[in-house]
């Protein structure tokens, strides 16, 4: 009977703690904690003020087709120029959400999407990053737990169940590693998807290897990192006439 009793008594021990814990194993930050914990992340990688990366594309399977220079900027601003070994030149600028492209000066009605939000991994603070989220359509006010790979993940906007995800459906969203505060996937309103490699320290800056881009009805391409260096790029540098203006030799 005392055996039994003490069973009984583990048994009921077990439960009370297990009925407690869950819960709070279950609660996480809230989206303004982890967006101040990312911000600080940006801060202390030496990448929340401009910086200027080395890049090469490939696109598909195939060879490197280009090599380019992507300068960017934290307050939601991005240009690309790419050298493609076929000879020409292409201009892409990012102003916010907003798109545009040129090839060899003439502007490009539908260009590709090679040049990814690179500034939402320079938020200075957590309140700039939410900010830049509604350009995005991410819902800056939600985080879940969520999983890439290997990679036990902050997601901002929410997730779509499994069965969803499996249909290739997307939520605007960016998946940040629960450890590191590194952005891990950002997933577009336009359904456009970015994964971002390990981060490498480039003399101070430490940035993704790689970032993946997968497009709807487009081949993937991925942009590989050679370099990064600080930049003198004011916001001015980011206008639409660069797109345009004549290359220096």
């Amino acid at each position: 009977m005392i055996r039994r009793s003490l069973v009984a008594s583990a048994l009921a021990w077990s439960l009370a703690v297990g009925a407690w814990s869950a819960p709070a194993r279950a609660v996480i930050p809230t989206a303004a904690k982890i967006a101040a914990a990312v911000a600080a992340a940006n801060r202390s990688a030496g990448r929340s003020e401009p910086v200027l990366l080395d890049v090469t594309l490939t696109i598909g399977d195939g060879p490197p087709a280009a090599t380019g220079v992507l300068a960017t900027h934290p307050t939601g601003l991005a240009r690309l120029e790419l050298r493609s070994h076929l000879g020409f030149v292409e201009r892409h600028l990012l102003q916010g959400n907003a798109r545009s492209a040129s090839r060899d000066g003439v502007m490009i009605d539908d260009p590709r999407h090679f040049l990814p939000p690179v500034f939402l991994l320079q938020a200075r603070s957590g309140a700039a990053l939410r900010a830049a989220f509604s350009s995005f359509g991410i819902a800056a006010d939600e985080a879940v737990l969520g999983r890439v790979g290997d990679f036990d993940c902050y997601v901002f906007g929410g997730r779509l169940p499994r069965s969803l995800e499996r249909q290739e459906r997307r939520l605007p969203s960016m998946w940040v590693d629960l450890e590191s505060y590194e952005v891990v996937r950002i997933d577009g309103s336009d359904g456009v998807r970015y994964r971002f490699g390990p981060s490498q320290d480039f003399e101070g800056i430490r940035v993704p290897r790689w970032i993946g881009i997968e497009a709807p009805g487009e081949p993937s391409a991925r942009l590989d990192i050679i370099r990064a260096a600080p930049a003198n790029a004011p916001a001015a540098a980011f206008g639409l006439d660069w797109l345009t203006v004549p290359r220096e030799p």
